[in-house]
């Protein structure tokens, strides 16, 4: 039930009272000049080469390294709103959004954010973008936002029923998967044009009155027109090698856990996987898995955006500003925890 609770009512249940007192703490009192110390809890992080990246989190957080992750600069979003997303389609054009229907978009890198009319006020978990014109965003009620022409204009190209959608993933203009509560699956192969539903399950027990349903998923990542991942709550991990006829659960041999984040590098072929206290890998496929070497451990935090890089490596963020780099040869599954 904790787990369906924090599922349900979004990114705001995952923190603890101790946590969310910290978070606070650091939002109130004033940053020293230079690097500053971060503690905002992160969800998200995007990369538009190997250099230049950002991460997004609570109370409207933005930090973006010019750098490869060496340095972090807080950008003016003008917004204090949890941003639960963020993705950039080139170095200058990017998106993030978050609670209260929150879009907004730089056309600079970050020097300036503007906000972008939703036409719903949902909470918005995930925004992706094929190009800096075309893009779409997932919601709450089932929805999916559509662009065509960077933002200026959103619209609501498909909703179903009071669920919460979580990821979106597309591996080209045309193909991707969203993905969310109860184990909703849906699929376009014809650019959001129309959405098919794969799976997902949500009833009502008559003999009991209780809740039963799909396992919750937290995040997809689309590799080709026919193989993506999907991962969520209990250590679930699932991936469909037929374009989404059927998705057959993966086991990783990790502990019951919630996963959060799943990404995928098309140079190494590495799967990654991050979780509260679990990072896992595999270099062949998903055929076998192994918890990624940390320093320090993850084992008490939680990671919730993975993202790629370039050049082979990974960037993965979590709570109270975490980030942790793979770094040596790749394919690395040695990660360093930055600590800022």
């Amino acid at each position: 039930m904790e787990g369906k609770f924090i599922l349900r009512f979004g990114l705001k249940a995952l923190i603890p009272p101790l946590l969310f007192a910290m978070a606070l703490f650091s939002f109130l009192v004033p940053k020293a000049q230079g690097q500053q110390k971060i503690y905002d809890d992160l969800f998200s992080a995007s990369f538009a080469n190997e250099k230049e990246g950002w991460t997004s989190g609570r109370w409207g957080c933005i930090l973006y390294t010019a750098d490869g992750g060496k340095t972090w600069v807080r950008q003016n979003t003008g917004t204090d709103l949890t941003l639960s997303s963020v993705f950039f389609a080139d170095p200058k054009n990017g998106w993030a959004v978050g609670e209260e229907g929150i879009i907004i978009h730089t056309a600079d890198g970050g020097k300036t954010w503007e906000k972008q009319q939703s036409p719903v006020p949902f909470f918005h978990m995930k925004v992706y973008f094929v190009s800096p014109l075309k893009g779409w965003i997932v919601s709450e009620r089932t929805h999916i936002l559509y662009t065509e022409d960077g933002g200026k204009t959103w619209s609501i190209q498909f909703k179903d029923q009071d669920f919460i959608l979580k990821s979106v993933s597309f591996c080209d203009a045309l193909n991707g998967w969203a993905v969310g509560e109860y184990g909703y699956i849906y699929r376009t192969s014809n650019g959001g044009k129309s959405w098919e539903k794969q799976a997902g399950r949500f009833e009502v027990s008559e003999k009991t009155g209780d809740v039963e349903g799909g396992n919750f998923l937290f995040d997809v990542v689309a590799i080709d027109t026919r193989t993506a991942w999907a991962v969520g709550i209990d250590t679930y991990v699932i991936r469909t090698v037929n374009g989404g006829k059927t998705w057959q659960e993966v086991s990783t041999g990790a502990p019951k856990t919630a996963l959060f984040g799943v990404g995928y590098d098309p140079q190494t072929g590495m799967i990654l996987i991050g979780g509260y206290g679990a990072l896992l890998a595999s270099l062949d496929k998903g055929s076998s898995w192994k918890a990624a070497e940390s320093a320090p451990p993850v084992v008490y935090d939680w990671i919730y955006g993975v993202a790629r890089r370039g050049n082979g490596s990974f960037w993965v963020v979590g709570d109270s500003g975490m980030m942790y780099l793979n770094e040596g040869k790749s394919p690395s599954v040695s990660f360093k925890r930055l600590r800022y």
